[in-house]
């Protein structure tokens, strides 16, 4: 993505907008607009108020986490800028802070000073304050004058203190477990790029081969930029800056862990999923022999859409853990589920094994050589190998490129299976189900479901033929018949630009006449004719008809790869 390119680039108060959808969708929260509050509207009586905040661009953090069990109030400033010391002296009046405020803050000077002169200025009014900072971030010199940052274990402390303060604890007491839930958290983040922030032009971002590890999440840059490797080694180095001496949190032999995955706001779920599979591998597998108590992964605080990801490590004991699970009416904080049975996720998945068939009686007209039927297979390999390029190139046109690969895919199974005698050339039904079987497991998509419903009806047709019918005829009904079936679960037609156009004119001739060569050359002839027709259904209905058109026109890429195989058809068996 080209950064700065944005839907809202033009809107000139993106966090007012973005905070107001959130009274849109949770009727429990009030908004003070003028200052950029949100706020629970049905904060329980008699209880130590949480308020937190900091710049905008980390959604669902802070506003998204207000709700009881967690946040109170939340102060949101411009993108990337904390909040102003007014901003907050008006959040901590918000709700009725009578019985103590705590304030968790993020290690950020502006945050902090912020913060602080706000409460400074409430305790004169003889307001109650406590003030915990959150400093998390392993990648960085605790040494330094700044300080560590506070990143997305800011979260699980958002999350313990409220639930905390839920049971009724007192100031002190709510201080003193949000205080240890900091001292007890670490984060690192890494990504592959800048974050883009809406309407500011000249950003410039990392190169194409290159990832930075220890982002923060204002765009501030990492501690390391290195080559893009792989993902394995991308975790392994994440978690060695968490797992490290020079870690603000020292994790012993068998300790409990809480692990949250983070989002930083531009990856897939698809990607983050797996990134956080690697994660609980590598954790369950160190040296340290952590037990992994409790997993998050989410997209829990961001940095815009940053494409990276941060990891936490929360070290638990019984209390933290008791607080953590404790539940919450904050739906951007993960559902968490009933303790049932904890079984390691490996013990929980099985791989399907198929029943034993019944016995087969076999027909004896249906048999054909086996020798024969590798021998088609052997040359229909050869004819997609040496036309996959084409299809493929077709494909890329008019549909999603992969039409080419996925036949040849399926075709080379095929083979393969041949050649180790995984087919059961019995008679042509059993070996037509075999194909049948190869074709479901390694073609996906549109093309592999038409050839498998087609392939699997023509079995069921030769298992009903009557045995005193020539095979030729057996062929004949039995492809009619398949054809039929395929077209009560397909819409598709001839001039519809599909392998329709091919398969439809093939079945047709050869029921009519029983001459193969004629059936090959009249769904040939149907392939060719896709070349000016408009599509009616799949991907290429998408295309424009200039692009389909443009050098004297494109065959459906479907189309041609049911042709090749009807021709060594008619080659081999005519």
């Amino acid at each position: 993505m080209v950064l700065g390119k944005h839907f809202i680039g033009d809107i000139k108060s993106p966090v007012e907008k973005a905070l107001k959808c959130l009274l849109e969708v949770n009727p429990t929260l009030g908004f003070i607009e003028s200052h950029k509050i949100i706020y629970n509207r049905f904060v329980k009586k008699n209880k130590v108020i949480l308020i937190s905040g900091g710049g905008s661009g980390h959604e669902p953090a802070h506003a998204g986490f207000v709700g009881n069990g967690m946040l109170d109030v939340a102060v949101a400033g411009d993108i990337f800028a904390s909040p102003s010391a007014a901003q907050i002296l008006v959040g901590l009046k918000a709700v009725d802070g009578s019985e103590g405020i705590l304030m968790i803050v993020k290690n950020y000077t502006g945050d902090k000073l912020n913060f602080g002169l706000a409460a400074q200025k409430a305790r004169s009014e003889d307001q109650e304050i406590s003030v915990v900072f959150v400093n998390e971030d392993a990648s960085l010199n605790a040494e330094s004058l700044v300080g560590r940052r506070g990143l997305a274990g800011t979260v699980f402390v958002h999350k313990i203190a409220g639930a905390a303060a839920s049971r009724g604890l007192k100031l002190p007491e709510v201080t003193r477990v949000a205080q240890k839930t900091a001292n007890s958290v670490t984060t690192v983040g890494v990504s592959l790029d800048r974050c883009s922030v809406p309407g500011r032009s000249g950003q410039e971002g990392l190169g194409a081969a290159e990832l930075e590890y220890g982002m923060g999440i204002h765009n501030e840059p990492g501690v390391l930029r290195a080559n893009l490797t792989d993902l394995s080694s991308v975790v392994s180095k994440v978690l060695s800056y968490l797992l490290s001496d020079s870690s603000p949190v020292t994790f012993g032999k068998n300790d409990n862990i809480a692990v949250m995955v983070n989002n930083l706001g531009g990856l897939s779920v698809l990607e983050l999923s797996v990134i956080a599979e690697e994660v609980f591998k590598w954790l369950s597998n160190a040296p340290q022999k952590l037990e992994i108590a409790r997993k998050y992964v989410g997209t829990l605080m961001t940095s815009l859409d940053g494409p990276g990801f941060s990891v936490t490590l929360l070290k638990l004991d019984e209390e933290i853990l008791s607080y953590l699970d404790d539940p919450t009416e904050v739906q951007a904080w993960p559902k968490q589920f009933e303790n049932t049975e904890d079984t390691p996720a490996e013990s929980r998945i099985t791989q399907y094994s198929p029943p034993e068939k019944a016995a087969y009686q076999v027909k004896s007209h249906l048999v054909v050589a086996p020798e024969t039927l590798t021998k088609v297979s052997s040359a229909l390999l050869k004819k997609i190998e040496a036309e996959e390029p084409t299809i493929t190139k077709y494909d890329t046109l008019v549909g999603d490129g992969d039409c080419g690969t996925t036949l040849l895919k399926g075709v080379a199974s095929i083979n393969d299976a041949f050649e180790n005698g995984k087919v059961d050339t019995t008679d042509l039904s059993t070996t037509f189900e075999s194909i049948a079987e190869i074709v479901e497991s390694s073609m996906g998509g549109t093309s592999g479901a038409i050839y498998g419903i087609f392939l699997n009806a023509f079995v069921n047709h030769l298992r009903d033929s009557n045995e005193e019918e020539s095979l030729q005829k057996i062929l004949q009904k039995s492809l009619y018949g398949a054809l039929r079936d395929l077209c009560t679960f397909t819409l598709a037609r001839r001039g519809h630009r599909t392998l329709m156009d091919t398969l439809i004119p093939f079945v047709e001739t050869f029921k009519q006449t029983g001459d193969l060569n004629k059936a090959v050359e009249d769904g040939s002839r149907g392939c060719e004719e896709t070349k000016k027709m408009e599509a009616k259904l799949g991907r290429a209905s998408y295309v424009s008809a200039e692009q389909v058109e443009r050098d004297g026109g494109v065959m459906d890429p479907g189309a041609l790869g049911l042709k090749c195989i009807l021709e060594v058809l008619g080659k081999e068996l005519a």
